[in-house]
Formats: structure tokens, sequence, C-alpha cells
């Protein structure tokens, strides 16, 4: 068996003449471990504050719907009692009359 031929683009690269100190590895390594826990961390603290600001913004966001109904069922009622006038009906018949007793339940 011969040795396995070498690419012809194949870089060589000659060994290293510095010798780095193991207690320099050490705290390379060290530091990035530290460096990836604290990160975990600070992630998991990160997503539960944006949590939270995503549930306020949710509740903020169902309290302006059921407001945005409301209005609209005060201007709906508004709209109905002005036709009313406007045609000369009394309001009971009307209400009748229009189909829109759903409007004037109490809630």
């Amino acid at each position: 068996m011969s040795a396995p031929l070498k690419h012809p683009n194949a870089v060589v690269l000659q060994p290293p003449t510095v010798t780095i100190s193991p207690l320099i590895r050490f705290g390379r390594y060290a530091a990035l471990s530290l460096g990836v826990v604290y990160g975990f961390f600070r992630l998991r603290q990160i997503r539960e504050y944006h949590a939270d600001i995503r549930e306020w913004d949710h509740e903020k966001a169902v309290a302006a719907a059921e407001e945005a109904a409301k209005k609209k069922k005060w201007l709906a009622k508004d709209e109905m009692r002005y036709l009313m006038q406007v045609v000369n009906i009394p309001f009971e018949e009307g209400v009748k009359q229009f189909g829109v007793a759903d409007l004037y339940k109490e809630d």
C-alpha cells in the first residue's frame, strides 16, 4: 500500500513556533464556558420579560376590541333612533319593523 496522494491545492501549514501555556488555554475555555452559561441564563430572563410584555399587550388589545365593539353598538343604536325619528315611527314599533331588537337588549 502506498501513502495517499496529497491534493495539489492542499495548504501546508508549518507547526506553531510559540507554545501556549496550559493555564492560558484553561482560562480561555473557562471564559468561553462562562459566557455560554451566562448567555443561557440571560436569554431565559429576556424571554420571561418579553412574555410579560406580550401578555400585557394582548390584554390591552382585548380591552380595546371590547371598547370598540361597545362603541359600534352604541353608534348603531343612535343611528336606528335617528332613523326612527326621521321616518316618524314610534320607538317600539320601529324596533319590531327594522328587526333590531338585539341592539336594544340589555347585556
